[in-house]
């Protein structure tokens, strides 16, 4: 069956909706009926939109990257900033939205599926992943931009100073929730300004 305008709005719908659920709950403890109960379409509704529920976790992944890595994004890709800056930048914006935004208790949905659900679902896993790798692209080219412009002394090899920020970013957002404190943050981009940046 072709997809009208007013089918991928209605999916949107769901996303928008299950994706608060995801995030909040979890993949396991977020059911069908959850979902649909929040958007207000009737259960076999759901099945007319998504082949499943992980073909559902898979399309908020999409859709969740796509709306919160675009912003970010932009600073990494902005050429009237500076690389490092921008980095700097690019970091501050995660951090504030972290902080500020989610008061600590969210974290990435990304990572928390991740984590959940990467030994269950190979398809959640490789969407992950895909997505992240497209993310640690990005960045590890404005890191060896800025060793190539003498902003970052720094002679790692810029993938691996990339890959280390990111995983060192997903285990402080682990352990801020474990806290509830912003501890584990702070000093995370304490260590991007300090020493993994220099």
């Amino acid at each position: 069956m072709a997809k009208t305008l007013k089918h991928d709005l209605k999916a949107d719908t769901l996303l928008d909706k299950g994706i608060e659920l995801l995030w909040s709950k979890g993949y396991n403890a977020t059911s069908v009926n959850d979902i649909v109960k929040v958007a207000g379409i009737p259960k076999g509704s759901f099945y007319f939109y998504f082949e499943s529920k992980e073909d559902f976790a898979v399309k908020a992944i999409e859709k969740y990257f796509d709306d919160h890595f675009t912003p970010a994004k932009e600073i990494l890709q902005n050429k009237a900033v500076s690389p490092k800056q921008r980095l700097l930048d690019f970091h501050e914006f995660r951090y504030n939205i972290l902080k500020n935004e989610m008061d600590c208790k969210m974290g990435c949905m990304a990572c928390n599926l991740g984590n959940e659900m990467s030994e269950h679902s190979e398809l959640i896993r490789t969407s992950i992943l895909h997505k992240e790798q497209q993310v640690l692209s990005i960045i590890t080219e404005v890191i060896q931009e800025a060793q190539d412009f003498g902003e970052i002394s720094n002679t790692m090899a810029a993938s691996d100073i990339a890959a280390f920020i990111e995983d060192a970013g997903k285990g402080s957002m682990t352990t801020m929730k474990e806290m509830n404190d912003s501890y584990p943050i702070d000093n995370f981009m304490n260590m991007i300004r300090n020493v993994l940046l220099k």
